[in-house]
């Protein structure tokens, strides 16, 4: 089959790679694939910089998908089965991580809603514990799973919705999909972006950080009274610093977020939430589609973009 082949840390390559054969796998399902989404952590994996970097090669790259079943089902699916990644004609995935989709959600928006969608929802839902009428804060918002973000505070009824970021223009583009309020970063000191904040959102309830770094602090400072941020991603930064005192003043916590730390079962709700909101038009997904066959080049496009790039094999 082809397949975007890893023979080294790097960029992976189209190939030809054998098959997966489902009766080798006991509890496993095959699936043949239709979409592939290229994400942060693939590049990071394949880069060999993170603990799930393989150890062995060739292997294929990717870590979710969706598609159809030897039974025709349409599924979403994550966590293949090693040497067998999602960016290929087939994958085989073990039974767990196998999720039906509705026949009124595309094959793309469906992989996307996995890896990216849980990173939106959950940091709300599950970490959060996000109350009707909270002021939220996204910080980082105008990427991908950003925009996602904003769209599920919106559903599940925030009082504001502001965005932070540095891009002007690609902070406009959040406001019809929910945000209330857009503070860009470029030429605010820590202290003019937390007023910027704290005007913007009448005061924050609920962070969700994909930037740590400076920003991630000054929207602390514009906290509530138990003001709680999400630690998702770090692209301001790795390190940021938190005043003690205004800390325990505001009783705020800090909690770093994996959707795994929540369990499969939270991980399967929330992706039904998303798949429910998606089959309802609740929720707008920016991607482009590409060839498998133009992985390499695609690979590199996507750390700069702001929409999914998604793999067709």
């Amino acid at each position: 089959m082809k397949a975007a082949v890893l023979h080294r840390y790097g960029v992976p390559e189209l190939g030809d790679f054998a098959a997966p054969d489902p009766a080798a796998y006991p509890d496993s399902v095959l699936v043949e694939v239709r979409a592939a989404t290229i994400n942060a952590i693939d590049r990071v994996t394949a880069a060999g910089r993170h603990y799930l970097s393989p150890t062995t090669f060739p292997v294929v790259a990717g870590i979710e998908g969706a598609g159809v079943t030897a039974d025709n089902r349409r599924v979403y699916f994550g966590r293949p089965v090693s040497p067998f990644g999602s960016m290929a004609e087939s994958a085989v995935v073990p039974a767990g991580f196998v999720m039906p989709i509705p026949d009124s959600v595309d094959f793309p928006v469906a992989a996307i809603l996995g890896n990216s969608g849980m990173a939106a929802l959950m940091p709300l839902t599950d970490a959060a514990r996000m109350k009707l009428g909270d002021n939220v804060v996204v910080l980082g918002g105008s990427g991908v799973v950003g925009k996602l973000a904003i769209q599920a505070a919106r559903l599940l009824g925030a009082g504001t919705i502001t965005v932070v970021g540095r891009d002007e223009a690609a902070l406009a583009a959040t406001l019809p999909l929910g945000a209330s309020a857009i503070v860009s970063t470029e030429g605010l000191s820590a202290v003019q972006l937390t007023a910027a904040i704290l005007e913007a959102s009448g005061g924050v309830d609920v962070i969700v950080d994909y930037t740590w770094g400076e920003p991630a602090s000054a929207a602390l400072a514009a906290g509530n009274p138990g003001v709680h941020l999400v630690q998702v991603g770090d692209r301001a930064g790795a390190t940021a610093v938190l005043a003690a005192q205004r800390l325990r003043s505001l009783g705020g916590s800090v909690t770093g977020f994996m959707p795994v730390h929540h369990g499969p079962e939270s991980m399967i709700r929330a992706y039904r939430q998303l798949v429910g909101w998606a089959d309802r038009g609740d929720l707008i997904v920016d991607y482009e589609m590409v060839p498998l066959a133009d992985v390499a080049a695609a690979w590199e496009r996507s750390a700069t973009v702001r929409h999914k790039l998604v793999l067709a094999p």
